[in-house]
């Protein structure tokens, strides 16, 4: 994962006690050091939490327009 500054580096951290497979610790310590690790652990909730966003988005559409048709997939996929 990259590294990169976010709104939430910012903000004061809190603590949360979460459970893990010891060699996800292991192997992410190796190569984050302890001191990045929570770094990592931040980055990868952001982006689990975007993709949960974006998820909500596209099933709120479908809800409202129906599923993309055939033809608008095959044209967009010509104009990308």
């Amino acid at each position: 994962m990259s590294s990169h500054v976010t709104p939430q580096a910012t903000e004061r951290a809190g603590e949360r006690s979460v459970s893990l497979a010891r060699s996800l610790i292991r192997e992410g310590e190796e190569r984050t050091g302890k001191n990045g690790f929570s770094s990592v652990v931040a980055e990868a909730l952001e982006e689990w939490l975007a993709a949960q966003k974006l998820h909500e988005v596209v099933t709120a559409d479908r809800e409202e327009f129906g599923p993309v048709s055939d033809e608008a997939r095959r044209q967009a996929e010509q104009e990308w």
